[in-house]
């Protein structure tokens, strides 16, 4: 998660926008809500994820947790941007680990991406209790699971200020990793999912 570094104004006024959308679309409802949090890296989506899910005391699911680790950077390398951008999280995997045992209302227990490669063997499973509200905290979270989620926020930030806030928090100007995937984003927010496609538009500069 980002350091809550941001003007305090901002992050209220999305966070309140967010929870008044929430609530409008909770009324009168018996299913949990699904709410894709969606939007560039180093947007503030876990932020205002958390910041939200105190709130309303709602279940995040982290999309991050189930990046593709079964492809290596050098068939990444070999993708099309499509490719890349459909594969990078393994919608599947959270869907049957996370997603679809939360709406049954079931506790949902899974392991990040991280202990599946093999590199920490000490990272405890996840366990997520189900809740009314259900949000989904990653970019490319809103299409692929198009067909589950209710709510679609984008948090809308210049790019600039995220590559600014990416590399702040990898420590590092992170080079190959922006080769590999601004050009996915762009493609991302341009064509398969562009501002006018969103239920809700926060800011968070």
């Amino acid at each position: 998660m980002m350091s809550n570094d941001y003007p305090s104004d901002k992050i209220i006024d999305s966070v309140q926008m967010i929870v008044d959308s929430i609530k409008q679309r909770m009324k009168g409802r018996k299913s949990s809500l699904v709410v894709a949090i969606d939007g560039g890296s180093g947007a503030g989506k876990s932020v205002l994820s958390a910041k939200v899910a105190d709130i309303i005391k709602a279940t995040v699911i982290q999309c991050d947790d189930f990046f593709n680790i079964k492809i290596p950077d050098a068939d990444w390398d070999t993708f099309s941007v499509e490719k890349k951008c459909r594969l990078c999280i393994d919608f599947e995997r959270l869907s049957n680990e996370a997603l679809l045992p939360l709406l049954a209302w079931k506790v949902a227990r899974y392991y990040p991406f991280y202990y599946l490669s093999g590199n920490n063997s000490s990272i405890k499973e996840i366990v997520k209790e189900p809740s009314k509200v259900i949000m989904l905290d990653g970019i490319y979270s809103s299409y692929w699971l198009d067909h589950w989620v209710d709510l679609k926020v984008l948090v809308n930030v210049p790019s600039d200020v995220r590559y600014k806030r990416h590399n702040l928090r990898e420590g590092t100007d992170d080079t190959d990793w922006h080769l590999r995937w601004d050009s996915v984003e762009d493609y991302y927010f341009s064509t398969l999912r562009p501002m006018d496609t969103f239920d809700l538009i926060v800011e968070n500069e």
